[in-house]
Order: C-alpha cells, then sequence, then structure tokens
C-alpha cells in the first residue's frame, strides 16, 4: 500500500512470471485503486456500480485464461485456483446485490479490504505457483491468453 493512501501498489512478490497474467493482475490493481481513489474522495455513488459491473466481466474473462494457463502447463494448483475463482465471483454477485440496498462509502470501504486481501491472498497463495514452470510451459500459456 502507498504511503498515507489507500491505493496498492504492484509488487514483485506477486509476480507470477507471465506478462500476460502480470499484466492483467495490474489491471485488476488499477480497479482497485479507481476503488480507493472513490472511497478517499467519497464520491462511491457511482463509481461503485461502474467498478462492479467492470469487475464481474473482466474477472470472468481473467479466470478464464488464467484456468486455461494453469490446465496447459499442468499446474497441481489448477483445481484449488478454479475453486477460488468461483467463490470470488459468488462474493462478487453478492456485492452487487448488496450495493443496489446500501451504496454508502461504508460499504465501498468494506468491498475494497475484501478485494484487496483476496487478490493479494490469491495471487500469492496460488498464482504464484505458476513461476515453477519452464520456459517451454510459458511459451504454451501464452496461447491460452491470446484466445478471445
Amino acid at each position: 500500500m502507498a504511503e498515507n493512501s489507500l491505493k496498492v501498489e504492484w509488487s514483485d512478490a506477486i509476480a507470477t512470471g507471465h506478462r500476460a497474467t502480470d499484466n492483467q493482475h495490474k489491471m485488476l490493481i488499477d480497479i482497485i485503486n479507481e476503488l480507493a481513489e472513490a472511497i478517499e474522495t467519497k464520491q462511491t455513488d457511482f463509481k461503485m456500480r461502474t467498478i462492479l459491473n467492470f469487475l464481474q466481466y473482466y474477472t470472468e474473462w481473467h479466470f478464464e485464461r488464467e484456468e486455461m494457463c494453469m490446465a496447459r502447463v499442468k499446474c497441481p494448483m489448477g483445481e484449488k485456483n478454479k475453486a477460488a475463482h468461483r467463490v470470488f465471483l459468488e462474493h462478487l454477485k453478492k456485492f452487487q446485490e448488496e450495493y443496489k440496498s446500501n451504496p454508502s462509502v461504508d460499504f465501498a470501504e468494506r468491498v475494497y479490504k475484501e478485494l484487496v486481501n483476496w487478490l493479494v491472498n490469491h495471487i500469492q497463495g496460488i498464482d504464484t505457483s505458476l513461476k515453477d514452470f519452464s520456459e517451454q510451459n510459458i511459451t504454451e500459456c501464452k496461447s491460452s491468453h491470446n484466445r478471445s
């Protein structure tokens, strides 16, 4: 976290060693930082809906590619990764439902904390297991990311 700010900063500690996956994670951090800015400026009303909708789309897209990558390289964390993704998507749906009845800064702060916690713990606990694969497997993984 940046000093005196809610903003999350990229760190090599959460790098997977796969450029496409890391770039996608950086995009997720950018989205979380948009939420942080909305919280800090107390402008969560419109931003929250936009961010939650974008997160729903983007995480589904990202998760599909990440899961294909792990399957291609036969990553032993692949099934655990899929299960964690399903749980996250369920949480995201609950956030969207709750937002309809509680569009407050307090709610946005809670969502922000859960997103940061999930992102860091998930990437460090599961996604970084991709670091253990050879260059040949990384090349195979790239074709997963290039699918639309």
